[in-house]
């Protein structure tokens, strides 16, 4: 089931899309691509995201960012975003308590987990991160995405031939960590005809230690 609810965060209202499994076992918190580029919560990429965690008993939040949906606020070129889903993070525990908690990000929703993944203390960090077409250096030539690294359990999933995120930005942006890449061949960023095996990639990473 699914159904709009609203947070608070710095600029205001916050509209979320809630989905509710019949019995909640952990919980999840996915985020969409760039609002501007018309990325929203119901995205085919964030919305598998959330089908996928739903199906394993979890509670997801897909929260709108800042100026999209009825979410307050401007947009904030991942800053301010990334404040808001740290915020939403800590209210999310702290009203399911107690239960494995997991994230999920797509495109400059991946961008924005990886910044708010280091304003949240070790005990509140999600346990596992699923992070797609990761942007790690300049996009279209507009934007430079100056993305932190992350020492933890993620799932970098890329395309090929993604021409908006190139996979080159990425690898270099794992390549320190050592963290490992799975590539889709042929995928391009919105990795079109490549939900089925985008599935079964997320699907075999996540482990679920519920309660």
């Amino acid at each position: 089931m699914t159904e709009k609810i609203y947070l608070q965060c710095e600029a205001g209202q916050v509209q979320v899309y809630e989905d509710r499994p019949e019995t909640i076992k952990a919980i999840a918190l996915v985020t969409h691509p760039h609002p501007l580029m018309g990325g929203n919560p119901k995205h085919k990429i964030p919305q598998l995201m959330a089908e996928i965690f739903a199906e394993h008993g979890c509670l997801v939040w897909r929260p709108s960012f800042r100026g999209s949906g009825d979410s307050y606020g401007e947009h904030d070129d991942g800053n301010g975003e990334s404040k808001d889903i740290a915020n939403i993070a800590m209210q999310m525990q702290e009203k399911y308590p107690n239960l494995p908690f997991y994230a999920g990000g797509f495109s400059f929703g991946s961008h924005v987990w990886a910044k708010s993944f280091h304003l949240l203390d070790q005990a509140n960090r999600p346990k596992q991160i699923v992070l797609a077409g990761l942007p790690a250096g300049r996009v279209r030539d507009l934007i430079d995405y100056q993305t932190p690294k992350i020492d933890h359990d993620i799932l970098l999933i890329h395309g090929e031939q993604d021409e908006i995120t190139p996979l080159a930005d990425v690898v270099a942006w794992a390549k320190s960590q050592r963290h490992p890449i799975t590539i889709m061949p042929g995928a391009n960023h919105f990795f079109t005809g490549y939900l089925k095996p985008l599935r079964t990639v997320i699907e075999r990473f996540l482990v679920f230690d519920t309660p």
